[in-house]
């Protein structure tokens, strides 16, 4: 009873004959996902960025159906507090891997450590166009930018202290030996004559 002349049930087929002779018969978007443009936001192409992967595009708000219009200033800051929190996963994950690596002076520990530096100082110098996708006329994202590069911070600080840890940063005196100057003598002593 499924079966209509040997073929699959109406329901169940689907003619990409259609499909491919009129070509503005683009397939939809799944429930839930809404690009820049259908959320009414003019700047679809600024907000996209020169590289793949998604860079420029905010997720739609989960739930079935259809966005009714742009994201409001709120939603957009909501959006921007979520990109910023979610950072602490990374820089934990750096932490586990900088402990995982032990405070030995290796090849793999100094890897390690060395990407646990660069990558927050890194981040904080390209937080400000991180947050242009997340910024328009009526959005200030100066507080999740303030907490993005808090976070990041406390990354650096973490590998600050490995780098302490290992023994590779300066901070005793006999580590600065070398350029200070001898003391000055506060006494002499000399020979004396014998009797």
């Amino acid at each position: 009873s499924h079966l209509i002349d040997g073929n699959m049930d109406a329901k169940w087929r689907l003619d990409f004959a259609d499909a491919s002779t009129s070509g503005n018969n683009a397939p939809a978007n799944p429930p839930g996902y809404a690009s820049l443009r259908e959320l009414g936001d003019g700047d679809a192409s600024n907000s996209g960025g020169g590289g793949g992967g998604g860079k420029g595009k905010i997720d739609a708000p989960k739930g079935g159906g259809a966005v009714a219009g742009p994201l409001t200033s709120a939603a957009r800051t909501q959006k921007a507090y979520q990109f910023a929190m979610s950072q602490v996963q990374a820089i934990g994950m750096t932490g586990f891997m900088m402990y995982m690596a032990g405070s030995g002076v290796q090849i793999f520990s100094m890897m390690v450590v060395g990407n646990g530096l660069f990558q927050p100082i890194k981040a904080i110098m390209a937080s400000g166009k991180t947050f242009e996708r997340f910024a328009d006329a009526s959005t200030d994202v100066t507080g999740p930018r303030l907490v993005f590069c808090a976070i990041q911070l406390a990354g650096l600080a973490m590998g600050l202290y490995k780098l302490n840890s290992m023994g590779l940063l300066p901070t005793h005196a006999s580590d600065w030996v070398s350029g200070m100057k001898p003391p000055t003598p506060v006494e002499h002593a000399y020979g004396g004559t014998t009797l």
